[in-house]
């Protein structure tokens, strides 16, 4: 049986140690009766005399061997009212727990643990401790320092042979990279691979002179040779300018993989540019200044929420508290002026109210017509580009959906931009920054994804140039494949006309109730296009999977003196163990019928 602490002790499998858990208080030693959960300091015979006394305690312990000649530890059952200290024919029941199933035991413990990110000190917990005592008084369940060991070794193992397993059966993966923007901080570039499920492959360290685009080619040409390049079409990356080098050397290393921007990051950098324009960083500062007085002032904010909650029940507000910009995405500054307008009324009262003591300053902006307007046009703006932020995030956003996000954005941001508080040299820059996102983000890949999905045929959204730039894309994984490019095309064009194979209803009605590879992969199997069709649109449009890789590490560092191998491993475990189907079995089967009787077996004196 697994020790149950690391302390410096007598083993607890033999004599009285064995009917205590050890554990520490006030700094100091202690021993809790596995029975009634009384605690003594390390003294044998007073816990002897407890155990003599003890009415939970039902039968001095002993060694038994187990059924296969091995040692299994042997404790009696404690007598509470809920469980049985007899068989029905008077016999005392002993619990037992030999080798094989505690090994069995901590494997799904420690697994379980793994999969809902419970912490490692879990089982040095006082509380957990009775409750596995309860459960099973001979188990002992392992301590901090063999789930962050031997045990994640052995699930690291398991997880990513499963993960190697899942990659060896796709047609198509996309390699997804992210780090570098960050690489000052976490010296951690993290590499997923989509199949299309996200699995996390791994990260490796960097060293500052290794800050070069060569650099990073070198280790996507490795990722791409380990994973099988026969089956990369797509590689995704961040937008550091370093990490964007690498792409070309990536695509003339394997002419058939697409390199690209993830569209998240690129959407990201826009919104961020709007919000640094001069015009609205200025309105946003005014807004945080109302906002930090009035909730800075305590009268001023009894107030204001007394106002607010009239109101309310007037049905002329919905909200009653001003918010601060703490969120470290978009949304932080997008509430703050939800906040505002919503107390708009609320506020231009006490503006004008000579019973309430208002700093001048902030009595003009309130009462000024122009800030309530910029509010207003500002907060519209840069609510519709987070909303294609977390659009392009989300898991069923496809690649084609990429070339429609940006046709919107554009038409929508430049009807937003004519009411906003942005000059013109302003709104010059947005447009921009509109480009060169578009320009970073949409590929000849998007061109021939958008094509591809039986969503958007008929939709006349390409321009003449994307159109050839997508036939090239077509064409030259055909090639990849090993296809009859003419067949292909003229595949695409029956696809197109909806000939053929297309020419019914049916078929196109179903494409709005699959994904568009399941649907090239289980209606049109049998065209020519199929194979080219599913592998581009299983590429997915962001290297969002490898943020929450990033967010891991970053969360898992601050809970222990872990070391940064074993932080890999244990992020590695939870990112992946639940997004891979589970084995009918995870640990491996007693040998027999009477084994399984032996695992939790009740034995009679």
């Amino acid at each position: 049986m697994a020790s149950a602490s690391h302390l410096t002790m007598p083993r607890l499998q033999s004599g009285v140690w064995k009917h205590f858990t050890p554990a520490i208080k006030d700094g100091k030693e202690t021993f809790m009766c596995n029975y009634c959960s009384k605690t003594y300091t390390k003294n044998a015979t007073k816990m002897q005399m407890h155990l003599d006394k003890c009415k939970e305690y039902s039968v001095v312990s002993q060694q038994s061997p187990g059924p296969d000649g091995s040692s299994s530890a042997s404790i009696p059952v404690p007598s509470f009212s809920f469980l049985p200290s007899t068989t029905p024919g008077g016999q005392l029941l002993i619990d037992s727990v030999d080798q094989r199933s505690q090994a069995c035991a901590d494997e799904c413990l420690a697994r379980a643990m793994y999969a809902t990110s419970s912490p490692l000190t879990l089982t040095d917990n006082i509380y957990w401790k009775r409750f596995f005592n309860i459960l099973r008084p001979a188990y002992c369940p392992p301590a901090r320092e063999a789930l962050s060991s031997h045990l994640l070794d052995c699930e690291y193992d398991r997880v990513q042979s499963q993960v190697h397993e899942a990659i060896g059966k796709a047609d198509c993966v996309t390699i997804l990279c992210s780090g570098w923007s960050t690489i000052k901080e976490t010296g951690t570039i993290i590499y997923t691979v989509a199949t299309p499920v996200p699995l996390f492959y791994k990260c490796t360290k960097t060293k500052e002179q290794a800050h070069t685009s060569t650099f990073i080619a070198e280790e996507l040409k490795d990722v791409i040779n380990e994973v099988g390049p026969e089956k990369v079409f797509g590689v995704i990356t961040d937008d550091a300018l370093e990490i964007m080098g690498a792409w070309a050397q990536v695509e003339e290393a394997f002419p058939h993989v697409s390199a690209f921007g993830c569209t998240a990051c690129g959407v990201q950098r826009l919104f961020d540019d709007v919000a640094a324009q001069p015009s609205l960083t200025a309105l946003c500062r005014s807004a945080e200044q109302v906002v930090r007085y009035v909730r800075g002032r305590k009268i001023l904010a009894d107030t204001f929420k007394r106002w607010q909650t009239t109101k309310i029940r007037n049905h002329s507000a919905n909200g009653t508290a001003l918010v601060l910009p703490v969120s470290s995405d978009w949304t932080g500054v997008v509430n703050m002026f939800n906040s505002l307008l919503e107390g708009q009324n609320s506020l231009q009262d006490m503006a004008v109210s000579s019973a309430l003591d208002i700093d001048a300053s902030i009595r003009a902006t309130i009462q000024d017509a122009a800030f309530w307007k910029g509010l207003s046009s500002s907060r519209s703006l840069l609510y519709l580009i987070g909303n294609y932020i977390d659009y392009i995030k989300r898991e069923d956003t496809p690649l084609s959906g990429v070339v429609d996000l940006f046709s919107q954005l554009r038409c929508h941001i430049g009807a937003s931009l004519s009411g906003s508080v942005l000059h013109s040299a302003e709104q010059k820059a947005v447009m921009v920054s509109l480009d060169r996102c578009q320009d970073f983000c949409v590929r000849p890949i998007h061109a021939a994804a958008y094509m591809l999905d039986p969503k958007h045929v008929g939709q006349q959204t390409l321009s003449g140039e994307q159109i050839n730039s997508a036939y090239y894309v077509i064409s030259n994984l055909s090639h990849h494949l090993n296809l009859d490019e003419g067949k292909v095309l003229g595949s695409y064009a029956r696809f197109s006309a909806k000939q053929g194979l297309w020419k019914g209803a049916g078929i196109w009605s179903s494409c709005h109730h699959v994904s568009a590879s399941t649907w090239w992969k289980g209606l049109c199997s049998s065209e020519p296009l199929s194979a080219v069709a599913s592998a581009i649109l299983q590429i997915p449009p962001t290297t969002t999977a490898c943020e929450s890789v990033r967010s891991r590490l970053c969360n898992t560092k601050v809970e222990g003196s872990v070391s940064a191998d074993r932080v890999h491993k244990l992020v590695a475990v939870q990112v992946n163990i639940n997004l891979l189907e589970p084995a009918d079995s995870e640990c491996a089967p007693l040998e027999s019928e009477e084994d399984r009787k032996v695992s939790f077996q009740s034995e009679t004196q």
